[in-house]
């Protein structure tokens, strides 16, 4: 991807998901647009959300991954209360079902990092940045998805 560095920060974030992140979680299964995306496996609503966080830098955003597993009836029962769906605030109610951080999923010796959040800064290639993030997922957040709706027995 050429530089252009005459995008906001937000309008390069937005160009990652759409150019990078996107076509790499359809490839997953996942359907969706924008910072949301789902997949439906059996009874199930697998979510990938991408959370953006405040940046100290005006050039830099911030984002992780928040993975989430709802049955469909929990998904049918949010749309009736809230039928407009909107993304989560620090402030909502726990949502039902599960929902985790992709940092708490990714373990390095055995133990799970907690806090895992990347960084992209406008006019900065993200090719290989939408790469990690994916192939993230896929080692940690699909799995862990997977776990929660098939339990081990």
């Amino acid at each position: 991807m050429e530089a252009e560095t005459n995008r906001s920060a937000q309008d390069w974030f937005r160009l990652m998901i759409d150019m990078g992140l996107a076509p790499g979680l359809r490839t997953l299964g996942f359907t969706g647009a924008g910072r949301r995306f789902r997949m439906e496996i059996d009874r199930y609503w697998a979510e990938v959300f991408v959370t953006e966080s405040q940046s100290l830098l005006e050039a830099t955003v911030r984002f992780t991954l928040t993975l989430r597993v709802l049955t469909k009836d929990e998904w049918t029962e949010q749309l009736r209360v809230r039928p407009y769906y909107p993304t989560r605030t620090r402030r909502d109610p726990a949502p039902v079902g599960w929902e985790a951080p992709i940092g708490t999923l990714v373990t390095v010796g055995g133990y799970p990092i907690d806090d895992l959040w990347w960084e992209l800064e406008v006019g900065q290639p993200f090719d290989a940045l939408a790469r990690e993030v994916l192939t993230t997922l896929r080692v940690f957040g699909i799995p862990a998805i997977c776990d929660r709706i098939r339990p081990p027995t």
